[in-house]
């Protein structure tokens, strides 16, 4: 499999999949910038994505959204951590596109909800039946994210450092 020429490493998946820990570590490890969108949304909006739900509901977060990813897009040699539901968005697919190979961080509702369960911050999972809620989502994003993905890395039962590795040793050109 041969490497693509694009600046940028661009990391999606279902919240939980540990965007941004990994991208921070690949960002590390390469000397490259690190830029996490949500961060960068909820620096702008000064409250947190959750309370901005609450306020103003998820169409104008995504509206919020687009105009943040079409600026990050820009960059050059930055590891870009995405919110999870960035693939709603085609323009957000088709910007982080342009100069940067994306890595789908695919896990199973079950391994997401080990991680998520204990978790009050994210606005969508805060239901009654949080792995069902999960499945959910996930039936209606997986094909998102796939169509928009270069690379899809497995994650469940695996290390950061597993996934790091498999994502650096693609960048290098091996196969994974």
């Amino acid at each position: 499999m041969k490497k693509m020429s694009k600046s940028n490493i661009v990391l999606i998946g279902f919240m939980g999949s540990g965007k941004s820990t990994i991208g921070k570590e690949i960002a590390k490890r390469l000397q490259y910038s690190f830029i996490d969108s949500d961060e960068v949304v909820e620096n702008k909006i000064r409250m947190s994505i959750s309370d901005y739900f609450k306020r103003y509901g998820e169409e104008n977060f995504r509206l919020l959204e687009e105009e943040i990813i079409s600026h990050i897009a820009l960059t050059t040699k930055t590891v870009i951590a995405t919110g999870g539901g960035v693939v709603k968005n085609p323009n957000n697919i088709s910007n982080l596109k342009h100069n940067g190979t994306i890595f789908y961080l695919k896990g199973s509702p079950e391994y997401i909800y080990e991680r998520l369960k204990y978790d009050t911050s994210r606005p969508l999972l805060n239901t009654k039946d949080k792995l069902a809620t999960i499945r959910s989502l996930l039936r209606e994003r997986s094909p998102l994210y796939e169509n928009a993905s270069d690379i899809i890395i497995s994650i469940d039962n695996k290390s950061i450092d597993e996934i790091v590795v498999s994502i650096l040793d693609y960048e290098r050109g091996k196969v994974i």
